[in-house]
């Protein structure tokens, strides 16, 4: 029977994958697929290719490039090429396969479990990174990354396609207390070698496939000394503290504990201690932070950075929601139009919300959240002038000639965010705005001879006609710079109650930056 449960599973499975019942889960299973089983033979111009020709994709992993996570000498990285150059080959593989996982992870359209497991994904193979320099020898850490995350792969495939049975094998599992046995009832096989045998097909590299097999006990019975042992051992691991990490089940109290009991399983093979388990969290938050930052997402909405930052921080978990089905899309319902008078009403609800934020957080002693009060700021902005899109540009801390857009809303800054598009060693608007500490406005980027001063990507990442260009200082530095644009032919128009908020709020956010520079209040961590 488990032998006919098993072929059903697969079946389905393969069918699902065959018919696209998933765009979001087929795109990460082809791009995983192919980095995976050319991991050691690709080149450069063939993973450009690969990358590049998703234009989401491509967009996100080059603004998470620009991070000084990945990019701590600050070179502008614009194409893939750039990346792959700059950063390493091996990096952008696994930061493309990271920011695939960490978007599915929070795309609430994607049941709780399959974003759960996305998460859970990216974590793990994060976490074998941590934990390589324990072992003797030097393990390739972009190779324990890749075969930490697929061990994963299996489940990601029955969270997609097969989730209520998912959600009846987790729930045997919890009164067999045996995970294998009650996938093996349910699905005929479990996760792992489900996973396996779908990746046989593509023809993986040795190491990775061999990394997917079951750890034999005998294994786990001495110090493992081969470099393929070691890898199966630390990727295994990985997935076994996540889980532990993830478990709503185990509260604060219990936590410490239950992690030892999993490295307890792993004392002969790899011994590890408790202090490099929870110093590996701090740093997967931080690595987290990056990826979300780079999909637009914000840490809250992560199941992977709201479960580890709430480990970090000693605290109980949130909980596991109802299970429910996935929820689909739907057409969505045109808005009336609104008059100007209701437009100029929201404008100023919204401009007095950001006023009243920032107000909040200027007492002394208080803590400010920057991420919330930016974004408040280009609510406000966005609707006060109509914009399309609307940002904040800051000032890198790795070169203060350089600025990123880190905050912001609209397609333009989906596609540029975390890019250092502006420099002061560039002679175009951006440039003269900062040098001048003025305002500029440009109605028509077509006008005159306006156009030899219009950077080059306004016009690649968007069909801007019309933007405007805000510099923010503090004692004649030039810290942040707003811009705001819109497309389709129209012209930004500033009437007197605009260019008031405007200049209310910039005065805001400068007194702020003062009280953060002089330590009177702190920035919140993410």
């Amino acid at each position: 029977m488990s032998n006919d449960l098993a072929k059903e599973t697969i079946a389905t499975i393969e069918q699902a994958l065959e018919e696209k019942q998933s765009t979001a889960i087929n795109e990460i299973i082809q791009i995983i697929q192919e980095l995976a089983a050319k991991a050691f033979s690709i080149s450069v111009p063939e993973l450009s290719q690969l990358i590049g020709r998703d234009p989401t994709i491509t967009e996100k992993v080059i603004s998470a490039s620009n991070t000084i996570g990945f990019n701590p000498n600050g070179a502008p990285i614009l194409t893939i090429t750039e990346a792959i150059h700059t950063v390493g080959f091996e990096k952008i593989r696994n930061l493309a396969i990271s920011i695939l996982l960490v978007e599915n992870a929070g795309h609430r359209l994607n049941s709780y479990e399959h974003r759960e497991m996305a998460a859970m994904s990216v974590c793990s193979g994060l976490m074998a990174q941590k934990l390589i320099d324990k072992l003797p020898g030097k393990l390739d850490p972009e190779l324990v990354f890749v075969c930490a995350s697929l061990r994963n792969y299996g489940k990601l495939l029955m969270t997609t396609f097969l989730i209520d049975k998912y959600r009846e094998a987790r729930a045997l599992a919890k009164r067999l207390e045996d995970d294998d046995e009650a996938f093996r009832q349910v699905f005929g096989l479990t996760p792992l070698r489900l996973g396996q045998i779908l990746l046989q097909s593509t023809t993986l590299p040795t190491p990775i496939m061999v990394s997917l097999k079951s750890v034999p006990r005998e294994v786990l019975a001495k110090a493992v000394e081969k470099t393929d042992e070691q890898v199966l051992v630390v990727s295994e691991m990985s997935v076994r503290l996540c889980e532990t990490s993830f478990d709503e089940s185990i509260d604060p109290d219990r936590f410490n504990k239950a992690i030892r009991d999993v490295l307890q399983k792993f004392e002969k093979s790899f011994p590890v201690d408790l202090e490099t388990i929870n110093q590996a969290l701090i740093d997967i938050d931080t690595d987290m932070q990056i990826f979300n930052r780079a999909v637009g997402m914000s840490d809250m909405s992560s199941p992977s950075s709201h479960k580890i930052r709430a480990r970090v921080n000693g605290e109980s978990l949130p909980k596991r929601p109802e299970n429910t089905p996935a929820k689909t899309k739907s057409s969505p319902i045109p808005s009336a139009k609104i008059s100007e008078e209701e437009k100029e009403i929201q404008a100023e609800e919204k401009h007095e919300n950001a006023v009243r934020k920032i107000s909040e957080v200027k007492e002394p002693g208080s803590s400010v959240n920057l991420e919330e009060i930016y974004t408040t700021v280009v609510t406000a902005i966005q609707a006060g002038l109509d914009l399309e899109s609307c940002m904040i540009f800051l000032k890198e801390d790795f070169d203060d000639t350089n600025y990123s857009a880190r905050y912001g809303q609209g397609l333009l800054f989906k596609k540029i965010r975390n890019r250092p598009l502006i420099s002061t060693r560039n002679k175009d608007v951006f440039s003269i705005s900062i040098a001048r500490k003025e305002d500029i406005l440009i109605q028509d980027i077509n006008a005159g001879k306006i156009k030899s001063v219009i950077p080059e990507w306004i016009s690649i990442f968007s069909d801007t006609n019309s933007f405007i260009v805000l510099p923010i200082a503090v004692e004649n530095n030039v810290f942040a710079i707003i811009l705001g644009t819109i497309s389709s032919g129209e012209s930004i128009e500033l009437g007197r109650k605009d260019l008031k908020r405007l200049k209310q709020l910039r005065a805001h956010l400068a007194e702020l930056k003062e009280l953060v520079d002089d330590q009177t209040v702190t920035v919140a961590k993410r």
